[in-house]
């Protein structure tokens, strides 16, 4: 008779071990199992059932491994990502406090003064905003600096002309829609105190709440003298 093979033995194992074979195929798989080291693991793995509860409790460990490591994949990613954009956050946080966000200069500390036809400052780098009145004859102004440049400390704007005070340079020709063509003259220059700033220059334009021309330019003429009285004069032609 020829050999048999291992695995036409592997085929009857569970007959042998749930005891269904002749006594004849009995005697083979017995004949077989006392020369062959592999299939009598086979077999004892077949007939011991916790040899079949390691190799499933093996198996859904691997697969409880494998979900573990996929959660901390997705955590570690989730986390990355938060970190960039909180890190996102802060650096424009930091950009727009240290170099966009702008600080009012009080007119104490802008370090106003005229000198030769012009209003200078004392101050290093700076940002000057002005708003002229509807006639044209008078500016106000303010000052602003941001936290990056006060850091710099940078004095080579120092003394730079802010305003010319020369009459050509105060003068502006404004042609009205019906053609007509007037002259405006800077005469004097008042300097806007930080409440009044916010209130009056961030839309950078005279309200017209007025139905009527009358009533539009009584309204500006309001606006004006409150503004005046609210500042500071650091200018005028007259004096």
């Amino acid at each position: 008779m020829a050999d048999i093979t291992c695995e036409v033995i592997r085929d009857l194992l569970p007959l042998y071990v749930d005891d269904v074979l002749s006594s004849d195929s009995r005697v083979l798989v017995e004949e077989h199992l006392e020369t062959c080291e592999g299939c009598t693991d086979y077999y004892h793995a077949l007939k011991e059932p916790e040899g079949n509860d390691k190799q499933m409790k093996k198996a859904d460990e691997t697969a409880a491994f494998k979900r573990i490591k996929g959660t901390l994949k997705k955590k570690r990613l989730i986390t990355i990502l938060v970190t960039a954009v909180c890190m996102a956050v802060l650096g424009f946080g930091l950009f727009y406090g240290l170099v966009v966000h702008e600080i009012y200069i009080p007119y104490e500390e802008c370090g106003l003064y005229v000198s030769e036809e012009a209003i200078r400052t004392e101050r290093g780098f700076y940002k000057s905003t002005g708003l002229y009145s509807p006639d044209g004859e008078t500016l106000f102004l303010f000052m602003t600096t941001t936290a990056y440049t006060q850091m710099r400390n940078d004095r080579s704007m120092a003394g730079i002309p802010i305003i010319s005070l020369d009459k050509d340079a105060r003068t502006s020709i404004i042609e009205e829609d019906d053609g007509t063509v007037t002259e405006q003259v800077c005469k004097e220059v008042y300097y806007v105190p930080e409440a009044t700033a916010k209130q009056y220059m961030r839309v950078m334009k005279w309200t017209d709440e007025g139905a009527t021309d009358e009533e539009v330019q009584k309204n500006r003429d309001k606006e004006v003298e409150e503004l005046k009285s609210a500042s500071v004069l650091v200018w005028s032609e007259s004096e």
